[in-house]
């Protein structure tokens, strides 16, 4: 394929996960700040993405940008789970290191997915639809997209040890070693970020020795702010497809064997040319 043809099919490519963040996070900003406009009662109460979209002025637009940005999310997962299939391939592994790596990419799979039924569940059901499916969903969502995020470092940091082990360079594999760094690192944030929200969940309901309002306004910030490091990190995955597809990373590398066997066969062809030509 022509560079400048690849370099356009890597920035196709490349767009949906750019444009998950790109999207949502002004999404949950314009609905929290538009419910409060609506509803100036809220101002001294700040609201939660879920009390913010059960007005159906906010919530409608808001259900239709989540069914994009779940589309857009399952349009990068086939070729994530190519390129990292493609890096443990790489790899000369025992077999319980092997079915591990296996075992947390089945992992991350699943709970993406579930991850993503939840968004969409718990904006499609709002409190005025059904309140016990749109918590269900809200559950799920924020669950499951954790335990995916936490699946993906952790196998990032085991491929970055292997691939460092092996000695194999940037170019030699799919994702950039200071990508599989980052997204380990930003993982753990994000759990912790995950376990304080549930902690704030929990506390905002109890008498503290602190403000309630207080309280109130971390434990809201703090959704906002776990919403948009969820997207941030499967935006991140931009950086690698554009990578991989600019560079022809995704296919499997040509071992050492197998190029010498095709020198060897094409060498009585090359000498029989010579021959023709010296003629």
């Amino acid at each position: 394929m022509p560079l400048l043809t690849r370099n356009r099919v890597a920035l196709l490519l490349a767009l949906p996960a750019f444009l998950v963040p790109v999207i949502e996070i002004p999404l949950v900003l314009w609905a929290r700040s538009t419910f409060i406009s609506l509803h100036p009662d809220y101002f001294d109460d700040p609201p939660t993405i879920s009390r913010s979209i059960n007005d159906p002025v906010v919530g409608a637009p808001f259900a239709n940008l989540i069914l994009v940005i779940t589309a857009l999310i399952l349009a990068i997962v086939p070729i994530l789970i190519l390129s990292y299939l493609l890096a443990i391939s790489r790899l000369t592994l025992r077999p319980w290191q092997r079915i591990l790596m296996y075992g947390l990419l089945l992992l991350v799979l699943v709970l993406q997915l579930a991850a993503s039924a939840g968004m969409v569940m718990t904006t499609q059901f709002t409190f005025a639809i059904d309140r016990d499916m749109h918590m269900l969903g809200s559950y799920v969502f924020f669950i499951f997209q954790a335990l995916s995020i936490l699946a993906a470092g952790t196998l990032c940091r085991l491929l970055l040890s292997q691939q460092r082990k092996h000695g194999i360079a940037d170019h030699d594999w799919p994702f950039r070693s200071a990508m599989h760094r980052f997204r380990f690192r930003f993982a753990m944030l994000i759990v912790g970020l995950v376990v304080l929200y549930g902690v704030l969940f929990v506390l905002k309901d109890h008498a503290l020795p602190i403000s309630a309002y207080v309280v109130r306004v971390a434990y809201t910030q703090c959704e906002v702010l776990v919403i948009a490091c969820y997207v941030l990190f499967l935006g991140s995955y931009a950086v690698d497809i554009h990578d991989m597809v600019r560079r022809d990373k995704l296919r499997l590398p040509v071992s050492a064997a197998a190029t010498k066997a095709l020198t060897t066969a094409e060498g009585p062809a090359a000498a029989s040319g010579a021959a023709v030509t010296e003629r």
